[in-house]
């Protein structure tokens, strides 16, 4: 059952990234087109296309968490003993752990501000929380994807290659 809700939240999160750009590209072009060809822009393509950009960017850090895409410096894992490579395994991704988990509290924290005080965006006029929703749901995704790194550093057990950052399969 973890597995499938593994793949339906990877599925999802890639759906959504992939529909975001999509639709911000075309939604950006078709602006471009109407502004230079028949002088009527769309007042709300830049705006939309921006906090599109900022959700694709915090769903897509939880996607390169899952995928190990983010960029890392192997320098000292390479010097390490496979023993103490799996002891910096915990280390990094328990500290990454900490960092997504007071993230998501003070990325809550603020986005319950912001909506409490009512704003909106500039032209759209869409409640601003909802563009800084993707600081504590990002965050969310990401400790989950790094809690499942963890747990894969975990079974993996000392004697045999681990799944995540600093792994060398």
């Amino acid at each position: 059952m973890a597995a499938r809700a593994d793949a339906a939240l990877s599925f999802l999160e890639t759906a959504f990234i992939g529909v975001a750009i999509a639709f911000a590209s075309l939604l950006l072009f078709a602006n471009v087109v109407l502004r230079y060809i028949f002088l009527a822009p769309i007042s709300w393509a830049e705006e939309i296309s921006i906090y599109l950009i900022i959700w694709i960017v915090f769903v897509g850090g939880s996607v390169l968490i899952r995928t190990g895409g983010h960029i890392a410096v192997d320098l000292l894992p390479l010097a390490l003993t496979p023993r103490l490579q799996r002891y910096l395994q915990f280390l990094v991704l328990g500290l990454a752990l900490v960092f997504f988990a007071t993230f998501f509290y003070y990325g809550g924290i603020h986005t319950l501000r912001v909506r409490s005080a009512g704003q909106l965006t500039p032209i759209m006029l869409a409640p601003m929380w909802l563009t800084y929703l993707a600081m504590p749901v990002g965050s969310l995704l990401m400790f989950l994807r790094t809690s499942q790194n963890l747990w894969h550093v975990y079974q993996a057990g000392p004697d045999r290659s681990a799944h995540g950052p600093m792994a060398h399969d």
